[in-house]
């Protein structure tokens, strides 16, 4: 007896077939015109600044797409002024993984402005060296200010977990040169000053944290922001609001875990500060670790995949 044609069976197999071939297709295909680094993506718009504005603040990515990638989604579409990521960007502070980062930013592209703090894991590769050579041609300078209407915003280099006196000079010295001129101040780091957690210390070393605390008390800082804890704080210490951020793809490391990032409304003399949630997305996770995979730690199976799909290969992750 011959046997019945299970049309629905093989035409899901064909589905599935077609489905994966078409995931790896766009894997494998180059992702449009080369990616904008540092300050070409500050550029803002020319209009006069206003004293109401909304800016976000995220932090340790590290590699997870699956929350970094509707992050950028999410702040492309809301409208901020600019964002600023706390450190972190990258696992390993080599060029490869920073060009692969920036090719992450197509979100933002052209819509919001991206200032950068840098991080530890953004300044050690896997033998342990410390160089910011990486994040100085990606990224820009490691300490600097800007401004936004009626509020200064300043990023410091603690990604050693300290701050150097020439620093700490520069940092008193902006200070003072803005005292008088704007409203608000808020200062980046990815190293906080302090662990808000009970017995931690996953922060500046104490002699160090004090001196940042004193000074941020001295000059009336609004806020200070940092990353690095993995784990979302606020505490008002002093008149100085001091921020932890969720990680923004890192893993959590407090109960609940959560994943997000910060959102800081100014209002003239207002400020409102809120933290956003976002959860995991699978999807985006694993087609980052397929493309993570194969253009930056295993480059050499990309032409065999190409060749076998009749592709080119078109993907350079040199530029």
């Amino acid at each position: 007896m011959a046997k019945k044609f299970r049309w629905p069976y093989y035409l899901r197999w064909l589905a599935l077939s077609i489905a994966l071939a078409l995931l790896f297709m766009g894997l494998l295909l180059g992702e449009g015109p080369p990616p904008l680094y540092g300050p070409a993506l500050q550029e803002r718009s020319s209009k006069a600044p206003s004293d109401s504005f909304r800016f976000a603040v995220l932090s340790d990515s590290h590699k997870g797409w699956g929350v970094f990638k509707p992050i950028m989604k999410e702040i492309a579409r809301d409208g901020y002024s600019f964002a600023v990521h706390c450190g972190d960007l990258v696992a390993q502070g080599k060029g490869d993984r920073y060009r692969f980062f920036f090719r992450g930013l197509a979100e933002v592209r052209g819509k919001t402005p991206l200032y950068f703090v840098p991080g530890n894991h953004d300044a050690y590769d896997e033998s342990d060296t410390y160089s910011l050579k990486n994040f100085h041609t990606y990224c820009g300078a490691e300490y600097y200010w800007f401004s936004s209407g009626n509020s200064c915003f300043v990023v410091l280099n603690d990604a050693q977990s300290t701050i150097s006196d020439e620093q700490f000079r520069w940092l008193e010295t902006t200070l003072l040169n803005m005292r008088g001129r704007f409203s608000h101040v808020f200062v980046f780091t990815h190293v906080p000053p302090l662990d808000p957690r009970p017995g931690k210390s996953y922060c500046l070393p104490e002699p160090i944290g004090k001196r940042f605390m004193q000074l941020m008390e001295k000059f009336k800082v609004d806020y200070v922001i940092s990353g690095h804890i993995h784990c979302y704080f606020k505490k008002l210490i002093n008149g100085v609001t001091y921020i932890t951020l969720p990680p923004a793809g890192g893993t959590p490391r407090c109960s609940p875990f959560s994943y997000g990032y910060v959102s800081i409304a100014v209002q003239g003399q207002k400020i409102t500060d809120s933290m956003i949630q976002v959860k995991n997305n699978w999807w985006l996770q694993l087609k980052g670790d397929i493309r993570y995979e194969l253009r930056v730690r295993s480059p050499f199976l990309l032409p065999l995949f190409t060749v076998g799909l009749g592709q080119s290969y078109v993907y350079d992750l040199s530029r």
